[in-house]
């Protein structure tokens, strides 16, 4: 019996993709299915329509988030997320059925984010968005005491959560000369241990883990914190939300963070993992008064952030709306591994990427 792929995916139909595929497994049932939402809306909203014919025959579904129930698709076996993390659908009862298998597309999206990263540090500490704002308003503006101006070359970034994301970001920074130390939960004490075996495009990333110039690790605030302490000039944070990392950085994180001197958060894993509040008064304090030095945020809580939140305003604040991932490039990489699961999963091999 050849499978019956279902996609709905918030995106035009990829025609070259779904071709791809079908070249490489001729005997694949294709069903595309536009899910007609924004794909940062995905993340939210989950509804939608469907004929049941189709999800009763899916054996396998390619999705962002639409979910289906286990009574509707009882022939579904494998589903494919086009995201790297799925907290946002966690609590589905379809994925906790023992007979499917559930896989992301962790790895697909790390180049894509550690380019967002980058231009959003680089906007910061090359004044780039106080340079726009000069063209926009027709001035030839000069740098003074309230645009200082820094290459990266030197400092020290912290990377919590060292995954696919978490090692491409670090693989940049290595090149633009900053001191790379990272912060997971479990310790990454041997070679064997600091390797990756998550999807990697080639040429990208760091799959051996060696970047890292030392590796940080803990369970408690108490861990976290001295890795915080360590002279970070900027925090990126780029790990998974768990009931454990909810509010992970709060007021007290984020004091032991700038006592030294004021830092740059970077969050581009999920806005529940911050404090909100505590993030406000801290950039309301100010580099000058202990508080962050700026923050670049492409997640936020909640989402969509509320037209009047404070945050919009905040001159040393950059937000976007959940999109650092979404390019033509990342959404081929899903597709990738998808094929690649699909050809593993014939020949009975253990497939990439399984939760």
């Amino acid at each position: 019996m050849s499978d019956h792929l279902l996609l709905t995916l918030p995106i035009p139909r990829p025609e070259f993709l779904l071709k791809r595929l079908q070249d490489a497994h001729p005997n694949l049932k294709i069903t595309y299915l536009r899910h007609n939402v924004k794909p940062a809306e995905a993340f939210y909203k989950h509804e939608m329509e469907i004929d049941p014919a189709i999800l009763r025959d899916a054996t396998v579904l390619m999705t962002m988030g639409v979910v289906p129930d286990p009574a509707d698709v009882p022939n579904l076996r494998y589903v494919h997320f086009s995201v790297a993390g799925i907290d946002h659908v966690a609590h589905k009862e379809l994925l906790h059925q023992r007979n499917l298998t559930v896989t992301t597309s962790t790895g697909a999206p790390a180049i894509a984010v550690a380019e967002w990263v980058f231009g959003t540090i680089l906007g910061h500490f090359r004044q780039l968005f106080k340079f726009k704002e000069w063209q926009a308003s027709k001035v030839w503006g000069s740098l003074g005491p309230d645009t200082p101006t820094s290459t990266l070359d030197n400092k020290t970034m912290g990377i919590v959560g060292y995954g696919s994301i978490g090692r491409q970001v670090a693989r940049v920074g290595q090149a633009l000369g900053l001191k790379i130390v990272v912060y997971n939960s479990t310790a990454r004490q041997s070679a064997a241990e600091r390797k990756d075996s998550s999807f990697c495009q080639p040429g990208s990333g760091d799959p051996d883990g060696e970047i890292p110039s030392k590796y940080y690790h803990g369970r408690s605030r108490e861990e976290f914190r001295e890795f915080l302490s360590q002279d970070l000039d900027i925090v990126v944070l780029s790990l998974p939300l768990t009931e454990s990392t909810k509010h992970l950085v709060s007021s007290e994180e984020l004091r032991v963070l700038n006592a030294k001197k004021p830092a740059f958060l970077v969050n581009v894993s999920r806005g529940p993992i911050v404090d909100q509040e505590a993030l406000v008064a801290s950039l309301v304090k100010g580099p000058a008064n202990g508080g962050l030095l700026g923050a670049a945020l492409d997640v936020t809580d909640p989402e969509p952030l509320p037209s009047d939140h404070e945050l919009w305003g905040m001159p040393n604040v950059f937000i976007s709306p959940h999109v650092s991932s979404i390019t033509p490039q990342t959404i081929g990489r899903a597709f990738a591994i998808l094929q690649k699961n699909l050809e593993r999963r014939a020949s009975g091999e253990e497939l990439l990427n399984t939760i």
